[in-house]
């Protein structure tokens, strides 16, 4: 187990881009961790462990939010990643930090646990409440699942890179469907994990507004600082 009061926090930047202009249209904020001698350790490791004390979960997901807006590009707009499980406690005050930063977007991960689906509808509703916009992210990756209430229900669609590792057509025509769907809707569609310019030109062929991954990793923005996890 990891000593938690050992690590600092930190913010990586990654640019979301039109994929016809390629200009720099917002940011994904994504929480960093390493220790006081520089080294990292992965967000999903700390992630995983945070989930056995969900209090200290929301108190460090609060931290790691109000981090990423102090130090976002207040120019653009900012998608944040948001874990439903942080709403458990004290979301009242997440909320009020959500609310105070203009043109944010909050995305939901969706997985194969039902119960984590019934939290992030919850979740989703507490969030369109206070006009705050919603992603539902992770569509099409090995772990998700596909909720037609949250889907009908966010601003933003991301979609998973792995729809291109399929060969069946009728993962093709799905995508494609969820496509017209969104546009039909007002809603925007992102393709996330482009590295090559096939998979750019891809993404032009469907007529997605936005891509975002590492060839675009020259843009990539760390915080300037970072602090510590735990006081």
């Amino acid at each position: 187990m990891i000593t938690l009061d050992t690590l600092l926090l930190s913010a990586e930047y990654q640019p979301l881009v039109d994929a016809k202009s390629l200009h720099v249209c917002g940011y994904e904020a994504l929480s960093r961790f390493k220790d006081k001698q520089g080294k990292a350790t992965p967000p999903n490791i700390i992630f995983e462990q945070l989930h056995e004390q969900s209090h200290l979960l929301s108190l460090i997901e609060h931290k790691a939010k109000a981090f990423q807006i102090e130090h976002s590009d207040l120019t653009l707009p900012l998608f944040i990643n948001l874990d439903p499980h942080a709403a458990e406690h004290n979301f009242d005050e997440m909320l009020v930090l959500l609310s105070s930063r203009a043109d944010i977007t909050v995305e939901l991960i969706e997985n194969t646990c039902i119960n984590d689906a019934r939290l992030s509808s919850k979740l989703l509703s507490q969030l369109k409440a206070k006009q705050i916009s919603v992603a539902l992210d992770d569509i099409g990756a090995p772990h998700s699942m596909l909720s037609l209430d949250l889907l009908s229900q966010v601003n933003t669609l991301k979609f998973d890179i792995d729809w291109f590792n399929k060969t069946s057509p009728s993962d093709l025509n799905l995508i494609k469907a969820l496509i017209q769907f969104a546009k039909s809707s007002d809603k925007l569609c992102v393709l996330e994990g482009i590295e090559t310019l096939a998979q750019l030109e891809l993404a032009r062929g469907l007529e997605i507004d936005l891509v975002q991954g590492f060839l675009f990793k020259e843009q990539f923005v760390t915080a300037p600082t970072s602090i510590a996890l735990i006081p």
